[in-house]
């Protein structure tokens, strides 16, 4: 039987946030319990009067409001659908947006269910009306599907029936199934794509999107209510005072309650953002929120609860009994470091996992290890730069794996939504002078910025436009076009990955005249680059809601802009090596890029050793696997043992079984 202290050595420390990333948030009922109860009240209202609901969640700093939004996913994804909608890039595709996570969220595999949760009752509905419609058998299968939804639904307000219902039937035609998907989700698809579906257009304006939401919401809310879950609001689109734009998105939960598209919407919200920004909000859109929960500090019991659910991760392990499930931390030490009573769930958290590393530390000494002291909760907001750049790699590459999972085509994201990510990563790279949007006058402004490289350099512009539809290319190169008549000295940069159709269109022609000239340049995307992207988004976001915890220490976005800045992590991003935004990692050597991703292999090894002080060889195989799918298990063993070779880590009992060993620095731990 293991004990616990090698149990402890041997795995990621469970309060440490680069190993959450990867694993479910464990579920505690006690926490935020009254706040849930009102929630699911709202919920149940919902169902039984069939009227939208609408619950802002209110949480100071630290209340771990991603807590509660794990709760409610994991216990009414399986009566529910529960829509996650990401901030929106700008107001004037706000409605698109929501839409595109919506069908995204229908027409994906959910984690808990194992399955669509559109998908199959069009099928069944197909297969019906096939048995019972035999009178109309001279009909196409596709016309009677229609009629029969138009008679179930006469009574009901349904957009272009005969488009919508006419897409809900290719949704069963395997041929169909994506280009189905990509209308219902807003793309704005080719005139060919268009004619396969026996459509005329894309969803191409706000109001359509609208509506063909509230077409969705009528059709699934038959089987299943809807959760929009709105987060991250301090990462939306701003007003040009540099204000969130909360207008916009209150703005758009009334229209959702004057429709009736039934949902219930949950807003999370930082308390100190909602004071700062309420006043901008209408009357009458405050007047549709019907709840506001407010997450309060957590009693020293629940905090006990908390601590218990993440140690389970190492107790579901057998080993020799321990003096209590919260081990090594203890009531008396609690109730020391938060003399108040309560606290909230960030800062015990981060004490805990301070607790459980300075345990490990002690460990790690063996007999000259004597008693072990607690540390003490650490009040200094000042961050460690040096310790925090060695735990960066590891979360860096932890999340890009997951962000590798979830985006799987480059139009997974919208172009907007990319524009934005690059304004971002442009402060990161000290590109000061950002103009956002670059275009004006023109529905597609939000996919153009420009900025100055220094205060005295030549105007750069980008406009990165994936759209397939090449009506809408045509527009984005006559936006171009006109851009440069008011500033001929502009250089621009097209990030288009998509055709950009044949010599004699309109765009193409236009296309050639700008970009196969020598100022100009079009650039290929690549979904590698996307991921960097994306990646580096997320944790944005995270820094926004003063969720990211790196090290102990949470990193607000100046912090983590000079991480990113300093990692140069960024340079192995090809897109932007491609726009000379950066130096490349890599060249044209094959045999020098095969050494740089070694050398990555092995720091990321070596990082997720540091930051744990110690692991037990066959986690270190799993997570690296996990972040590096290509490297075989006796690979990562070997890249093992060329760090120990090295003398940067060392196996503690080298002839001991692969399940029991341990690895750790190769200097001594202080």
């Amino acid at each position: 039987m293991a004990s616990f202290g090698g149990i402890v050595l041997g795995n990621t420390n469970p309060f440490d946030p680069i190993n959450v990333f990867n694993e479910k948030e464990p579920i505690v009922d006690y926490i935020y319990q009254e706040a849930f109860i009102e929630i699911e009240r709202k919920f149940n209202e919902v169902v039984q009067n069939n009227y939208t609901r609408t619950v802002l969640i209110n949480g100071d700093n630290g209340s771990n409001n991603e807590c509660l939004l794990s709760r409610l996913y994991q216990q009414f994804s399986h009566k529910a659908l529960f829509v996650y909608i990401p901030p929106f890039p700008q107001r004037e595709v706000i409605w698109r947006h929501i839409l595109r996570y919506t069908v995204d969220s229908l027409i994906t595999t959910s984690d808990i269910n194992k399955k669509s949760e559109l998908l199959p009752w069009v099928s069944k509905f197909k297969q019906d009306i096939k048995s019972d419609d035999i009178f109309n058998f001279l009909r196409s299968d596709r016309k009677r599907f229609i009629k029969k939804l138009k008679d179930i639904y006469k009574n009901v307000k349904i957009h272009d029936h005969d488009t919508f219902f006419g897409i809900l039937y290719d949704l069963t035609d395997s041929l169909l199934y994506p280009l189905a998907c990509e209308y219902l989700r807003g793309d704005d698809l080719t005139q060919e794509s268009l004619e396969a579906l026996g459509i005329e257009k894309s969803i191409g304006t706000e109001t359509v999107a609208r509506e063909t939401l509230a077409n969705l919401s009528r059709i699934v809310s038959n089987h299943q209510p809807i959760v929009l879950c709105f987060d991250q609001i301090q990462s939306i689109s701003k007003l040009p005072d540099g204000s969130l734009d909360l207008p916009a998105l209150f703005a758009v939960n009334t229209k959702i309650r004057e429709e009736n598209i039934t949902s219930l919407m949950v807003f999370n919200i930082n308390n100190c953002t909602w004071k700062e920004n309420e006043e901008t909000i209408r009357q009458l859109d405050k007047y549709a929120i019907d709840e506001i929960v407010y997450l309060k500090d957590i009693s020293l019991a629940q905090a006990e609860l908390l601590i218990e659910s993440r140690l389970k991760i190492l107790y579901n392990q057998e080993f020799s009994p321990i003096p209590s499930p919260i081990y090594p931390l203890n009531r008396q030490i609690l109730e020391q470091e938060f003399p108040q009573g309560r606290t909230n769930p960030r800062d015990l958290l981060i004490y805990a996992r301070d607790t459980l590393q300075a345990y490990k530390r002690w460990l790690t000494k063996g007999s000259e290890k004597g008693s072990f002291v607690f540390p003490q909760r650490s009040e200094n907001k000042e961050v460690n730069y040096l310790e925090i750049e060695s735990y960066f790699p590891v979360i860096w590459y932890e999340k890009f794996a997951k962000i590798q999972q979830n985006i799987l085509t480059i139009r997974q994201l919208s172009s907007p939504e990319l524009i934005r990510i690059l304004e971002e990563i442009l402060i990161v790279l000290q590109v000061d002078q950002i103009i956002y949007p670059l275009f004006v006058r023109t529905k597609y402004s939000s996919y153009s910025l420009g900025y100055h490289l220094t205060d005295n350099s030549e105007m750069l512009g980008i406009i990165w436009m994936e759209d397939p539809n090449l009506t809408s290319f045509f527009h984005v190169m006559e936006a171009c076009r006109k851009t440069l008549e008011k500033n001929p000295s502009l250089k621009l940069s097209l990030i288009r990955a998509e055709s950009l159709g044949s010599k004699n269109d309109k765009g193409y022609k236009i296309y050639e005249e700008i970009f196969m000239n020598f100022s100009h340049s079009h650039i290929i995307s690549d979904l590698k680059s996307i991921h960097y992207l994306a990646t580096y988004n997320s944790l944005v976001k995270r820094a926004y809601e003063g969720n990211l915890v790196i090290a102990g220490k949470v990193i607000d976005l100046k912090d983590l802009r000079y991480l990113m800045y300093k990692s140069k992590i960024l340079n192995n991003c090809g897109l932007l090596e491609k726009l000379r935004l950066v130096v490349s990692n890599y060249d044209s050597d094959d045999q020098k890029n095969a050494n740089q991703q070694l050398k990555e292999y092995k720091n990321y090894i070596f990082y997720l050793v540091k930051s744990q002080i110690c692991l037990n060889t066959q986690i270190i195989i799993r997570k690296t696997n996990y972040c590096f799918p290509e490297l075989s298990e006796s690979k990562i063993e070997a890249l093992i043992q060329q760090l120990c070779w090295q003398k940067k880590l060392r196996i503690i009992d080298p002839k001991a079984p692969l399940e029991s060993q341990l690895v750790c620095l190769a200097r001594k731990i202080t």
